[in-house]
Protein backbone atom coordinates (compact mmCIF):
# COMPACT_ATOMS: atom_id res chain seq x y z
CA UNK A 1 0.00 0.00 0.00
CA UNK A 2 2.45 2.70 1.13
CA UNK A 3 4.08 1.89 -2.43
CA UNK A 4 1.41 2.29 -4.40
CA UNK A 5 1.35 6.26 -2.38
CA UNK A 6 5.02 6.48 -2.94
CA UNK A 7 5.34 5.70 -6.79
CA UNK A 8 3.13 8.63 -7.72
CA UNK A 9 5.46 10.91 -5.92
CA UNK A 10 9.05 9.52 -6.81
CA UNK A 11 7.60 9.39 -10.47
CA UNK A 12 6.63 13.64 -9.98
CA UNK A 13 9.81 14.24 -8.42
CA UNK A 14 11.76 12.56 -11.59
CA UNK A 15 9.78 14.67 -13.75
CA UNK A 16 10.57 18.19 -12.03
CA UNK A 17 13.95 16.86 -11.68
CA UNK A 18 14.17 16.32 -14.91
CA UNK A 19 12.39 19.94 -16.38
CA UNK A 20 14.09 22.51 -13.52
CA UNK A 21 17.82 20.59 -14.57
CA UNK A 22 18.38 20.87 -10.61
CA UNK A 23 22.02 20.03 -9.39
CA UNK A 24 22.25 17.04 -7.14
CA UNK A 25 24.73 15.30 -5.09
CA UNK A 26 27.50 13.01 -6.86
CA UNK A 27 27.55 9.41 -6.88
CA UNK A 28 30.16 7.66 -6.76
CA UNK A 29 30.26 4.17 -7.31
CA UNK A 30 32.07 1.60 -4.93
CA UNK A 31 31.64 -2.12 -6.03
CA UNK A 32 29.72 -4.01 -8.44
CA UNK A 33 28.48 -7.52 -9.27
CA UNK A 34 26.47 -9.64 -12.12
CA UNK A 35 25.03 -12.98 -12.95
CA UNK A 36 24.37 -13.51 -16.43
CA UNK A 37 23.46 -16.46 -18.85
CA UNK A 38 26.03 -18.46 -20.41
CA UNK A 39 23.95 -19.08 -23.15
CA UNK A 40 23.17 -15.29 -24.05
CA UNK A 41 26.62 -14.44 -22.52
CA UNK A 42 30.15 -15.53 -22.89
CA UNK A 43 31.78 -13.15 -21.00
CA UNK A 44 30.14 -10.09 -18.49
CA UNK A 45 32.72 -8.43 -16.56
CA UNK A 46 31.76 -5.40 -14.05
CA UNK A 47 34.62 -3.20 -11.64
CA UNK A 48 34.76 -0.12 -10.53
CA UNK A 49 38.33 1.35 -10.63
CA UNK A 50 39.04 5.16 -8.91
CA UNK A 51 34.99 5.62 -8.39
CA UNK A 52 34.24 4.40 -12.43
CA UNK A 53 32.20 2.25 -14.09
CA UNK A 54 33.73 -0.48 -16.37
CA UNK A 55 31.92 -3.19 -18.22
CA UNK A 56 32.75 -5.80 -20.70
CA UNK A 57 30.41 -8.09 -22.43
CA UNK A 58 30.03 -10.36 -25.13
CA UNK A 59 26.98 -10.80 -26.57
CA UNK A 60 26.64 -14.61 -28.35
CA UNK A 61 22.71 -14.87 -29.01
CA UNK A 62 21.14 -11.71 -30.24
CA UNK A 63 18.78 -9.68 -28.29
CA UNK A 64 15.36 -9.27 -29.76
CA UNK A 65 12.47 -6.91 -29.30
CA UNK A 66 10.34 -7.51 -26.12
CA UNK A 67 13.69 -6.77 -23.98
CA UNK A 68 12.80 -5.46 -20.73
CA UNK A 69 14.49 -4.12 -17.56
CA UNK A 70 13.90 -3.50 -13.87
CA UNK A 71 15.59 -1.36 -12.14
CA UNK A 72 15.65 -0.92 -7.90
CA UNK A 73 16.95 1.65 -5.70
CA UNK A 74 17.64 1.14 -2.33
CA UNK A 75 18.97 3.25 0.43
CA UNK A 76 20.20 2.58 3.49
CA UNK A 77 20.87 5.22 6.53
CA UNK A 78 24.25 3.87 8.28
CA UNK A 79 26.50 0.75 6.97
CA UNK A 80 24.90 -1.60 9.65
CA UNK A 81 21.56 -1.31 8.77
CA UNK A 82 19.85 -3.12 6.04
CA UNK A 83 19.12 -1.90 2.88
CA UNK A 84 15.10 -0.19 2.28
CA UNK A 85 13.48 0.04 -0.95
CA UNK A 86 13.03 2.97 -2.14
CA UNK A 87 12.28 2.88 -5.68
CA UNK A 88 11.88 0.64 -8.22
CA UNK A 89 10.57 0.75 -12.37
CA UNK A 90 10.50 -1.71 -15.24
CA UNK A 91 10.55 -0.51 -18.38
CA UNK A 92 10.70 -1.70 -22.45
CA UNK A 93 15.04 -1.69 -22.62
CA UNK A 94 14.24 -1.50 -26.87
CA UNK A 95 11.94 1.59 -26.34
CA UNK A 96 14.82 3.03 -24.36
CA UNK A 97 17.61 2.46 -26.28
CA UNK A 98 15.60 3.86 -29.39
CA UNK A 99 15.24 7.25 -27.75
CA UNK A 100 10.99 7.43 -28.72
CA UNK A 101 10.35 9.02 -24.94
CA UNK A 102 12.51 11.48 -22.83
CA UNK A 103 13.12 10.26 -19.38
CA UNK A 104 16.02 9.75 -16.55
CA UNK A 105 16.76 6.72 -17.72
CA UNK A 106 17.00 8.09 -21.63
CA UNK A 107 19.29 10.59 -19.83
CA UNK A 108 22.01 7.70 -18.20
CA UNK A 109 21.97 5.89 -21.55
CA UNK A 110 22.71 9.15 -23.51
CA UNK A 111 25.64 9.36 -21.04
CA UNK A 112 26.57 6.00 -20.70
CA UNK A 113 27.19 6.24 -24.78
CA UNK A 114 29.91 8.54 -24.31
CA UNK A 115 32.30 6.01 -22.56
CA UNK A 116 30.30 2.69 -24.38
CA UNK A 117 29.05 1.35 -27.02
CA UNK A 118 25.78 0.14 -26.08
CA UNK A 119 23.44 -0.65 -29.33
CA UNK A 120 20.88 1.67 -30.16
CA UNK A 121 18.12 0.06 -31.64
CA UNK A 122 16.80 -3.53 -31.37
CA UNK A 123 17.35 -6.31 -31.86
CA UNK A 124 20.68 -5.97 -30.47
CA UNK A 125 23.73 -7.81 -32.18
CA UNK A 126 26.08 -10.60 -31.03
CA UNK A 127 29.25 -8.78 -30.54
CA UNK A 128 31.60 -7.06 -27.92
CA UNK A 129 29.86 -4.25 -26.04
CA UNK A 130 31.80 -2.39 -23.42
CA UNK A 131 31.32 1.13 -21.28
CA UNK A 132 34.70 2.30 -19.36
CA UNK A 133 35.09 5.25 -17.01
CA UNK A 134 30.94 5.75 -16.64
CA UNK A 135 29.75 7.92 -13.93
CA UNK A 136 26.74 9.42 -12.68
CA UNK A 137 26.88 12.98 -13.39
CA UNK A 138 25.51 15.12 -10.59
CA UNK A 139 23.29 17.14 -13.45
CA UNK A 140 21.71 13.72 -13.68
CA UNK A 141 21.23 12.28 -9.80
CA UNK A 142 17.48 12.26 -9.27
CA UNK A 143 16.89 15.13 -6.14
CA UNK A 144 14.39 12.86 -4.31
CA UNK A 145 17.58 10.72 -3.55
CA UNK A 146 19.07 11.22 -0.25
CA UNK A 147 22.77 11.37 0.77
CA UNK A 148 24.22 8.45 1.96
CA UNK A 149 24.70 4.70 0.58
CA UNK A 150 22.73 2.93 -2.12
CA UNK A 151 22.78 -0.21 -4.13
CA UNK A 152 20.97 0.58 -7.65
CA UNK A 153 19.79 -3.53 -9.29
CA UNK A 154 19.43 -3.80 -12.60
CA UNK A 155 18.06 -7.16 -14.39
CA UNK A 156 17.06 -7.36 -18.03
CA UNK A 157 14.69 -10.00 -19.06
CA UNK A 158 11.92 -11.23 -21.45
CA UNK A 159 8.06 -11.68 -20.39
CA UNK A 160 7.02 -10.84 -16.53
CA UNK A 161 9.84 -9.81 -13.47
CA UNK A 162 9.56 -11.82 -10.81
CA UNK A 163 11.30 -11.12 -7.21
CA UNK A 164 12.70 -14.50 -7.01
CA UNK A 165 13.79 -14.82 -10.95
CA UNK A 166 15.76 -18.13 -11.18
CA UNK A 167 17.09 -17.27 -14.30
CA UNK A 168 17.53 -13.72 -15.55
CA UNK A 169 19.51 -12.45 -18.98
CA UNK A 170 20.97 -10.58 -16.56
CA UNK A 171 21.47 -9.31 -12.97
CA UNK A 172 23.61 -6.43 -11.79
CA UNK A 173 23.67 -4.25 -8.10
CA UNK A 174 25.82 -1.99 -7.91
CA UNK A 175 26.83 -0.65 -4.37
CA UNK A 176 26.77 3.41 -4.46
CA UNK A 177 27.49 7.05 -1.81
CA UNK A 178 25.71 9.86 -3.01
CA UNK A 179 27.50 12.62 -1.40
Amino acid sequence: MLCARLVPTVVRWLVVTALIGESAPKMTFRTGACRYDKSIFSNFTIQIIKTKLMMDMILVSTLRQGLKAHLSFEFRLSKGKPYQSVYQHDMNYCALIKGAQESIYRRWFTSMLKVGNFATSCPISKGYYYLHGWTLDASIVPSFLYIDDYRIGGTFFYGRFKKQMENPLLECSVEAVLD
